[in-house]
Parts: C-alpha cells; sequence; structure tokens
C-alpha cells in the first residue's frame, strides 16, 4: 500500500466513524414517546427536557388545552397543560403526536398542575 492509499483509507475510516456518530446522535435526540401519565406522574425526572410525547386534549382552556392519555372523562391533576403554536386549532379527544420542553411555573393551569409542555414543534395527528 502507498502512502496515498493509506491516507484514502484512513480518511474514509473518519469519515465511517463521523456518520456512525452522527446517526448515534440523531437517533437519541428524537428519544422515545412518553405517555402524559409517565411524565405528569413523575415530573421531576422530566423537568426541563424537550419531550415527544402522545395523548388526547380533552379540554380547551385560554392559551392552551389539557392533555391526557384517554381520549375521554374528567380532568385532573395528572392531565398536562400544554401551550404553543395551533393549541387551539386542536380537535378535542383526537390523539396527537406533540413535542415541546417540559417545564414548571409560567402557567397557571385550570387543573392544578404546577407544570406544562411549551410546544417546540406543531401538533400531529396520530393514529389510534
Amino acid at each position: 500500500m502507498n502512502h496515498f492509499s493509506a491516507r484514502q483509507s484512513a480518511a474514509r475510516i473518519f469519515i465511517a466513524i463521523g456518520v456512525a456518530a452522527a446517526a448515534a446522535t440523531v437517533a437519541s435526540a428524537g428519544g422515545a414517546v412518553h405517555r402524559i401519565g409517565s411524565v405528569t406522574w413523575h415530573p421531576d425526572q422530566y423537568a426541563g427536557q424537550v419531550l415527544d410525547l402522545v395523548g388526547y386534549p380533552l379540554a380547551r382552556r385560554d392559551g392552551y388545552v389539557l392533555f391526557s392519555d384517554e381520549a375521554q372523562g374528567a380532568v385532573s391533576a395528572h392531565d398536562l397543560p400544554v401551550a404553543g403554536a395551533n393549541v387551539d386549532k386542536m380537535q378535542l379527544h383526537r390523539r396527537y403526536y406533540i413535542q415541546g420542553k417540559f417545564v414548571g411555573g409560567g402557567l397557571k393551569a385550570s387543573n392544578g398542575n404546577p407544570y406544562h409542555l411549551q410546544l417546540t414543534a406543531l401538533p400531529k395527528l396520530a393514529p389510534r
């Protein structure tokens, strides 16, 4: 192997390592899709993180909606207030994928939950 071929081989190895590292970063950034209750029952584990969630808007309030794991039922303190772009356009009782930053404070929710999700992406209808 000449000097030029060794450089090409080394470059290919570094490129392959870089591509693998970038793919791993993208996969971990996507993370798991959480259920509403798994987050609201253990809020300290998720505070300050950007989360992907799936759930149902149960009730509309001024500037936010209350999300649940269930499509129907009474609102409870473990339902998640969600604020951000297009919450006013969401259809109640339809399943959505949502992504946002899970934060404490900043929103006084009618259900008493001190946390809320501030959307970082537009909500998407999800299959049941």
